[in-house]
This record gives structure tokens, C-alpha cells and sequence, in this order.
């Protein structure tokens, strides 16, 4: 294996920031440093620890300074990037992403064997007892009709996420009211394995997503690596013949857009362990909606990458172990459930 290939991101714009890191790291370079042109310590233009850096500036009249001190003193090369991309879901994007990557491989290519491997976490959990014990659930929680959906959670998760996920689902107890979508990275061929590993333990329902499937309380949708779905407001499913946005699939911030359209603040995020930064533009969405968002702790992660960029855009509220999240769960619905009655649809 090759010694991995370290970008520098700059950007003036968060939302950018955010879009490169995804971008670029989930096709396996390694994001060293993601920052404002105005938090940049100048000292880091001499470290030999970068290997390129990546510069998008919206306003560059204003930031003129700053880009000739990064030509005079940076030892890495430096990439002006392709500009502000176009929205996610244009005809634009897909072109926008294969001429940044194109021109960054030019440069350096990515470390072989830096691509997620699910194989490797699939294997980790084929085996072996519950990863932890079902917690119970308060028993006027277990009267709610499995369509009177009133919480939507998505479960967003890359490398390392199979493993969290399992925990996480095998702490719920049966006819919890919530419902879960799983938007988990992973090549195609290896989902209804997936959905074999993940679901041995849990008392919910788990599959994968097939057309005009209901969401329901109690289940968990396994969301379409290469089709994208459109949400309705009978609580059914469309999959499209349309793929995803992005460079990966399922694309999490094209999914959340497209739920938080149809559900609003009935829309909720956990983002697991993940490589990259995929779902933190669209935890913006949910938060601006008023759905809550947690992400899974820094230390108990196997690649934090994912949750600590959604914890960095300061829409988070709670971090914490894929067990912690779920007692979480329990305890605020125990609480909160029956404040908004206003059931989905």
C-alpha cells in the first residue's frame, strides 16, 4: 500500500469546505487540513506532511493576500479548484466532480488501498452474540400503531459503520415508535449481506428497500445504493431510475434533502463512523428544518471522519457510543413523543 496522499482544503465558504472534503476524500485521499483562509496558521504552508493543496475562494479580490503568501511559501503544489459546483442534484454536478477528481489525479492519485473495504466490516459481524443487551421500552410507548409515524431517523454510515449500527439496532427494543432509514456506503453487491449481518440480533423490522415500501415504526429501510428515492407523503416509497448525486451512492446529503422535503422537521440524523464528509450538508437541511442531529463520538468511532465534520458545522446536540445514542432515543421518546401529535402523513 502507498503512503496516503494528504489535501489541504481552503475555502472561504463552509458549505464548499464541506462539498471538497466530501468530494475528494471519499474517493481515498486523506483530508489533513479543511479551513478559512483567515484560520490558516501560515506556518502549515511549509509542512511536508501535505501533499497538495486544494484552494476554492469565492471573493478572490479580497483574499488576494492571502493567495500570494500561499504561492510564495507552500511547499505542496497548489490546485485552484473548479469554482462554487453546481447544486447537487443539477446535470452540472456529476461533470463538476470528474473535472476537480481528474485534475487532482493528474497531480497526485489517491493512496492504493485507501478505498473502503466492506468486505472487511461485513466479516467483523457475520459472527458472535448481540453486541449489546435490548434495553426495555416504557409499555404506553408500545401502544402506538406502527403507521402513525411521528419520528423519521436516518442512519448515515461508511467505513466502519456496520459495526455501530448493529449496536445501535440491537439496544432498540420491538415496537419502539420511530422508523429508520439506513443510508450505509457499500458496493451494491454486498447490501442483502448486509442486511443478514446487521439484522440478526434486532427486534425491528430491517430490509431492503423495495418500491412503494411503507415507512413504518418498528422498521428499517435499507436505502438503494445506485437508484435515488423520492419520499411521499402517503408514507411510501418512489425509486427512481435516476442515481445518485456525488461519487458515491447512496449519496446521504441527496438523500436528506430529498426526505426533509417531503417531512420537514419530522426528519432526524445519527451519523456513524465514516471516511469523508458525506450528510453534513444535508444535517444543515434537517437543522434548519428542526430535526435533531447526534453523531457518534470521536473516541468510539473507527473512522470519525463523517461524524466529526456533521459535529464541526455545529448542528449536532449530542454525541456519544452507538449504545448511549439509543438509551438516548428510548428516554426522549419516553418524554417527548406524545407532544406533537401530529402524525405522519
Amino acid at each position: 500500500m502507498s503512503k496516503n496522499v494528504r489535501i489541504g482544503i481552503i475555502s472561504d465558504s463552509l458549505l464548499q469546505q464541506h462539498l471538497l472534503q466530501s468530494v475528494i476524500g471519499d474517493i481515498g485521499y486523506q483530508i489533513a487540513v479543511n479551513t478559512h483562509p483567515e484560520k490558516v496558521n501560515k506556518a502549515i504552508f511549509h509542512s511536508e506532511t501535505i501533499s497538495m493543496w486544494v484552494v476554492d475562494l469565492i471573493d478572490e479580490n479580497c483574499n488576494s493576500e492571502f493567495l500570494d503568501s500561499l504561492f510564495d511559501h507552500a511547499v505542496a503544489p497548489v490546485f485552484i479548484g473548479e469554482g462554487i459546483s453546481p447544486d447537487r442534484n443539477s446535470e452540472e454536478f456529476p461533470g463538476w466532480c470528474r473535472r476537480l477528481l481528474g485534475k487532482l489525479e493528474e497531480i497526485s492519485p489517491p493512496a492504493i488501498g485507501s478505498f473502503e473495504s466492506p468486505e472487511v466490516d461485513l466479516a467483523k459481524i457475520n459472527t458472535g452474540p448481540p453486541a449489546v443487551e435490548t434495553i426495555d421500552l416504557p409499555e404506553h410507548l408500545g401502544n402506538i400503531p406502527k403507521t402513525a409515524v411521528n419520528q423519521l431517523w436516518v442512519l448515515a454510515a461508511s467505513l466502519g459503520g456496520p459495526e455501530a449500527v448493529k449496536e445501535f439496532l440491537d439496544r432498540l427494543p420491538a415496537n419502539i415508535p420511530a422508523s429508520f432509514l439506513y443510508a450505509q456506503h457499500i458496493d451494491q453487491s454486498f447490501v442483502k449481506n448486509l442486511v443478514k449481518s446487521i439484522g440478526r440480533h434486532t427486534e425491528l423490522e430491517m430490509s431492503v428497500m423495495k418500491q412503494d415500501d411503507h415507512i413504518q415504526n418498528s422498521r428499517v429501510l435499507v436505502v438503494p445504493v445506485e437508484n435515488e428515492v423520492v419520499f411521499r407523503t402517503d408514507l411510501k416509497v418512489d425509486i427512481t431510475q435516476s442515481g445518485w448525486s456525488g461519487p458515491y451512492g447512496p449519496s446521504i446529503d441527496h438523500l436528506l434533502k430529498n426526505v426533509v422535503e417531503t417531512w420537514g422537521k419530522k426528519v432526524n440524523l445519527i451519523v456513524f463512523s465514516g471516511m469523508g464528509s458525506d450528510g453534513t450538508l444535508g444535517a444543515l437541511e434537517v437543522c434548519d428544518a428542526g430535526g435533531k442531529i447526534w453523531s457518534q463520538s470521536s473516541v468510539n468511532a473507527i473512522q470519525p471522519s463523517m461524524p466529526d465534520s456533521v459535529a464541526e458545522a455545529d448542528c449536532v446536540s449530542f454525541r456519544g457510543t452507538p449504545t448511549e445514542m439509543a438509551d438516548r432515543l428510548v428516554a426522549e421518546l419516553d418524554t417527548n413523543v406524545f407532544e406533537d401529535m401530529a402524525f405522519l402523513p
